[in-house]
């Protein structure tokens, strides 16, 4: 009986209690408008300067990286150049040592008894072999010289790999380090441009030398994916890719080489394979090694 009592004398106290003024109300709801309206306006200003700042960032990249990939073109031509003149200087006296060593040769074996001749065809053997070997790295320099210049043609990859291989074949062997090849039998040639095609293989390659220790294995396989297209895979047994690093690899300047790398091998060999109208696919397992896939068209569109 007393809480109904009170209870009935607060509804009564409540229903005489006069209601706020309009005005009061008016300006409580338009300071409240006030307070929304200025944090819509903050937030949209926020998100508006987080954004331009975005955008202002990626296109800084992507300039700098369109001119380090321009620089780098630069460099490669430079290179070319070099390299064309050098093999051109060495092949003309290795052109003379060839030819006196095989008049050597005809004077050993065709003259009279010549004192110390199993000597002096040994001598002569190895200068000759000497001279070959020489003239096989002036021709792949030649070789990379003459493909600076864009020019579609039609290509065995499996050729071109084993080119691209030889420079690096040296390393190879120094270091013990085993190349497989598994070549699809039904492969076709295709289309393309063999200059960028050698920087591509050159760069993944040289990723897979860098990551494998002493003794390691790199496993390139050749082979068509559907009717119109041919997959590289160059495989690695080395130190592999962390996961919070392999969704960035192919970002401009992101490298794991601290004082070594650039990080813009595989950001030009991302884009180069795109240019060429392929793709590019990695996985990567830490402690078992990376795999790298290139995939280009039969035939390059344009």
């Amino acid at each position: 009986m007393i809480a109904r009592a009170r209870s009935a004398t607060w509804i009564r106290v409540a229903s005489r209690c006069p209601p706020a003024p309009p005005a009061v109300m008016q300006r409580i709801l338009l300071r409240l408008q006030w307070a929304i309206s200025a944090a819509l306006i903050l937030g949209v200003v926020l998100w508006g300067s987080g954004l331009l700042i975005r955008k202002l960032r990626e296109a800084d990249e992507r300039r700098a990286a369109l001119y380090h990939h321009m620089e780098y073109s630069n460099k490669l031509a430079s290179i070319g150049r070099l390299a064309a003149g050098v093999a051109h200087e060495i092949n003309n006296p290795l052109a003379i040592i060839n030819e006196k060593a095989g008049l050597l040769q005809d004077l050993v074996t065709g003259g009279p008894d010549v004192e110390h001749r199993e000597r002096l065809m040994a001598a002569v053997d190895s200068i000759l072999r000497s001279v070959q070997r020489c003239k096989k790295v002036t021709h792949r320099l030649l070789g990379f010289a003459r493909h600076m210049d864009v020019k579609t043609e039609t290509i065995d990859l499996e050729s071109l790999l084993k080119e691209v291989l030889g420079f690096l074949e040296k390393e190879a062997e120094y270091r013990d380090v085993t190349v497989k090849f598994r070549v699809d039998p039904d492969l076709q040639t295709i289309r393309s441009d063999r200059g960028q095609l050698q920087q591509v293989f050159l760069n993944i390659l040289n990723n897979a030398f860098a990551a494998v220790s002493e003794g390691g294995e790199i496993a390139i396989e050749i082979r068509g994916e559907g009717s119109d297209r041919v997959a590289v895979t160059v495989g690695d047994n080395g130190i592999g890719i962390p996961k919070e690093h392999l969704v960035r690899i192919f970002e401009p300047f992101f490298t794991t080489k601290e004082g070594i790398g650039t990080g813009l091998g595989l950001s030009i060999t991302y884009g180069i394979v795109k240019k060429l109208g392929g793709e590019i696919r990695v996985d990567s397992t830490v402690g078992e090694g990376t795999r790298f896939t290139v995939v280009l068209p039969l035939a390059q569109e344009g």
